[in-house]
């Protein structure tokens, strides 16, 4: 058989070389298989960690994915969360002196968490330390330090917001915290613009964001739909674990690490699937024997991942449109309105920025230039921004391209005005650079600045320039000068104001200090600055003068204005002016020290008589400091016991005998000698001063009229009360403290009050005289006939004695008139069943007189002076006492 089929036999050569070919075949066709088998296990190994790793790229993209979009929408809430407590930051800065503050912030505060889900509660820190938090979670967190956390510290340093955590809240569980600093300024000529341009550290507002409620992290176990388990670890110096979905944390997931307003941010995701294996390892074998059917099931396997990229390229461009949805949903139902701008347009606005403006949606798209929207001038400042905003800087002169934070005036649809505030951030959208925006209307805001604006530089009784506005003009001025220009500054107080105020009441006076504005102001050039420094005082700046005699005539033509009488419902009143001149730079280089002098020459004007004018000297200052040093030894000598009373006795102009007695204060000054009361008591008047002499003279009149009482000596103290006292003090307590305190009898206990103590508050006064006169305390009209009093106003009246004035005793004897005002108050007392007696009587004609008219009780220097406790003692033991 192998014969038949062998071939004839080559040649030696031919037969060595076949040799070699035979043997060489084998091993290409060895080689070529191992090739064929090398390349296709290769291939088809390759095939199947191809289609392993898309698995895993798959699942890896989808966790990039997530990581990318939970980092968006973190940065995104926090970035709101920013731009409230921002403006609420705004507003307590330029209210922190308000004393309605805390009514302010927790406003403010409804507004941030009703629009910011993520938020817990809000609180303010002044100096760091926790003062009012809204909502009311728990009480623990007032007067809590905060600022020695490093996020307060570095909000602090930097003038910005920073997050900080993850903290233990005192609400419960754990949280961040995004404080932002606010800084104010004491000086009201440049007030700041954002709560970083102050001087001066005021404190911080904190918004508090609680893991286990928040709305941010629920919005992310969305995002994970079931399929991503995910870790959040954050902190300022060292990341800490601080939330994750399901399961146990991440820690060798895949990672994102992000910064949010200053806070160190990481996530970490892996996926919930397990990972297959789409093909064994013996398939893979005998896919390297099968190069066809490796082939086919790797075409099989391409067909099959092309339609789960499909799915999966549909499932998200769903949830990209949902994502836009519930943003759109949010957007509309914001109460601030939102706004997204693309190549100067708008391509989104939400319905409160329409109804801000005015405009329809479809109107707002169609605006092809903003400047139709914004004022020319505002529209300049952030023009630049708009077309490039890396150009821009921002207040603290920092590159800050991504945010704008403006207040700007825009015009409505109806052309009216509006003040709105934007807070805008640069983005990446739908592949262009576009402008997101939030916009709040101020317009009400701004009118009320502008009211409170006024109100701090402005008089509101008369409309003119207030003390602030008024030394605000002299620096001003004084600037200008530099030295070499000449100001006059004048201070002018309402001789006989005080007066008229006290005896007729506020309303008279109020009407009163407009008309002597009016009429002062009037009586200048139109280029003085006139101001109501406060009460009855007014200044005057001014600027352009040519020597001190000007200054004379523009002082006597104010004085001689008020020469003229002032008619107030149907009644005539004559007040003059008082006024003190200093000259700049003579008499003082600063506001201050302008008005000090001013104010000394003024007081020494008056003294001199008042309705004149006096030029600031050196040398005369001492009078004004000698006031103030009586008010200071005043004051030593009620602390110490420096004062003492005296006593004079009431005496029956008929019989001569004494029916009472009268409790007057004297003081004898160690180095000075005898103060006469016409000198201190006006002294005590003008300051708080009075009050405490009140409770002084009436505590020991007290305290002699029980050892009195203990000595079988029964006589009736009168006691000089104040009409500050019956206004602003608690008399009624006073007097029943001395009551118990000494265990006098009430009925020999009298106080008096002048008449016109009764003109102010007559309701008020009737109440306490009712209430004295219920404790069984006798009440006396002191100095009846020299106010303004009505006599119908004494019926009314729980009263039970009247004293005449001394003036119409002196005259008695000359001036029938004044006889037959005594008379006729005579008369007015028998037919109130009131007691009357005269003060001051001199002499035996006068009591002749007195009885008359009808006086019977009289008390002066005929009967006794003023005398000692011992000496009245003394004189009580030889005289018959009328009980």
């Amino acid at each position: 058989m192998k014969w038949n089929n062998a071939a004839p036999l080559p040649s030696a050569a031919k037969r060595n070389s076949k040799r070699s070919d035979s043997g060489l075949k084998p091993l290409y066709g060895a080689v070529a298989a191992s090739a064929i088998f090398i390349f296709t296990l290769a291939l088809t190994i390759s095939a199947a960690k191809t289609i392993e790793n898309y698995e895993t790229d798959k699942q890896r993209n989808q966790i990039y994915d997530f990581l990318s979009s939970a980092e968006e929408r973190m940065v995104s809430e926090v970035a709101k969360i920013h731009s409230a407590i921002y403006l609420a930051a705004s507003s307590i800065q330029q209210h922190h002196q308000q004393p309605d503050l805390k009514q302010r912030f927790q406003s403010l505060a409804y507004l941030v968490l009703q629009n910011n889900p993520s938020v817990l509660s809000l609180d303010i820190a002044p100096e760091g330390r926790i003062w009012a938090v809204y909502p009311q979670i728990s009480n623990n967190a007032i007067g809590h330090d905060t600022s020695d956390t490093l996020s307060s510290r570095e909000a602090r340093r930097l003038r910005k917001a920073v997050m900080g955590g993850p903290y233990t809240l005192y609400a419960g569980g754990t949280g961040l915290v995004l404080s932002q600093p606010i800084f104010v300024s004491d000086n009201a000529e440049n007030p700041p613009l954002t709560p970083a341009d102050g001087e001066r550290f005021w404190g911080y507002i904190n918004a508090v964001m609680r893991f286990g409620d928040s709305k941010m992290l629920s919005g992310l176990d969305i995002l994970a739909n079931d399929t991503i388990n995910y870790s959040l670890y954050c902190g300022n110096v060292i990341a800490k674990h601080v939330y994750n979905n399901s399961g146990d944390p991440v820690e060798k997931g895949l990672k994102r690490s992000f910064t949010v307003d200053g806070l160190s941010c990481e996530l970490r995701a892996e996926s919930k699937l397990q990972q297959q294996t789409p093909i064994s390892a013996l398939f893979i074998f005998l896919c390297g024997l099968v190069t066809a059917t490796l082939m086919s099931f790797w075409a099989w396997q391409q067909s099959t991942a092309k339609r789960q990229l499909e799915l999966l390229v549909a499932q998200k461009t769903k949830a990209l449109q949902d994502s836009e949805l519930q943003f759109r949903e949010l957007s509309e139902r914001s109460l601030t309105g939102i706004f997204i701008i693309v190549h100067g347009r708008f391509t989104y606005t939400n319905p409160t920025m329409c109804n801000t403006l005015g405009y329809s949606a479809d109107e707002l798209f169609a605006i092809k230039d903003l400047s139709e929207l914004i004022h020319h001038q505002d529209y300049l400042r952030i023009q630049e921004w708009l077309d490039d905003p890396s150009t821009v800087e921002s207040p603290n002169n920092e590159r800050d391209s991504q945010h704008l934070h403006q207040r700007v005036r825009c015009f409505n649809k109806a052309g009216v005005t509006k003040h709105l505030e934007f807070y805008c951030v640069t983005t990446e959208y739908r592949g262009e650079t576009a402008i997101f925006g939030s916009m709040l209307d101020v317009t009400s805001q701004v009118a009320a600045e502008r009211k409170i604006t006024y109100q701090a530089y402005y008089d509101q009784l008369t409309g003119m320039p207030n003390r602030a506005s008024f030394q605000q003009r002299i620096k001003q001025s004084i600037a200008a000068a530099s030295g070499h220009q000449q100001l006059a500054l004048m201070f002018i107080d309402l001789d006989k104001f005080k007066t008229i105020n006290d005896s007729l009441g506020h309303d008279y006076g109020d009407q009163l200090l407009k008309l002597a504005a009016s009429r002062l102001k009037t009586s200048l050039r139109s280029d003085d600055f006139i101001a109501r420094i406060g009460g009855d005082e007014f200044s005057i700046l001014i600027e352009d003068y040519q020597d001190k005699h000007q200054i004379e005539q523009i002082a006597q033509r104010a004085i001689n204005a008020f020469k003229e009488h002032f008619t107030l419902k149907g009644k005539n009143f004559y007040i003059g002016l008082s006024i003190g001149i200093c000259l700049y730079p003579n008499d003082g280089e600063d506001a201050e020290t302008l008005l000090k002098n001013a104010d000394i020459s003024m007081y020494l004007a008056k003294n001199s008589g008042g309705s004149s004018y006096k030029f600031f000297d050196e040398s005369e200052s001492h009078l004004f400091y000698s006031k103030l040093d009586l008010e200071n030894e005043l004051r030593n000598a009620l602390d110490q016991g420096g004062l003492h009373l005296e006593y004079q006795p009431q005496n029956s102009l008929v019989s001569g005998d004494i029916i009472g007695t009268e409790a007057l204060v004297r003081w004898y000054h160690p180095v000075k000698g005898r103060i006469p009361p016409v000198e201190f008591i006006p002294v005590a008047e003008e300051s708080s001063l009075i009050l405490e002499l009140d409770r002084y003279v009436l505590e020991r009149g007290c305290k002699q009229l029980a050892q009195w009482q203990q000595k079988g000596i029964n006589v009736k103290l009168a006691i000089n009360i104040s009409s500050a006292q019956l206004e602003k003090g608690d008399l009624l307590g006073l007097v029943s403290t001395c009551l118990d305190t000494y265990q006098i009898q009430p009925d020999r206990l009298e106080l008096e009050i002048t008449e016109n103590s009764l003109i102010k508050s007559p309701t008020e006064v009737a109440a306490i005289l009712s209430g004295l006169q219920e404790m069984g305390v006798s009440i006396a009209i002191d100095d009846f006939g020299t106010g303004y009093s009505s006599f119908a106003l004494l019926k009314d009246l729980p009263i039970n004695k009247i004293k005449l004035d001394k003036k119409f005793i002196d005259a008695i004897e000359t001036d029938a008139k004044d006889r037959k005002i005594i008379n006729t108050i005579g008369e007015l007392a028998r037919s109130l069943q009131l007691q009357l007696i005269a003060e001051g009587v001199e002499s035996n004609s006068q009591v002749m007189r007195l009885l008359e008219c009808g006086c019977y009780q009289g008390q002066g220097f005929l009967f006794a002076r003023p005398m000692s406790a011992s000496d009245y003692e003394e004189m009580l033991a030889h005289s018959h006492i009328i009980d």
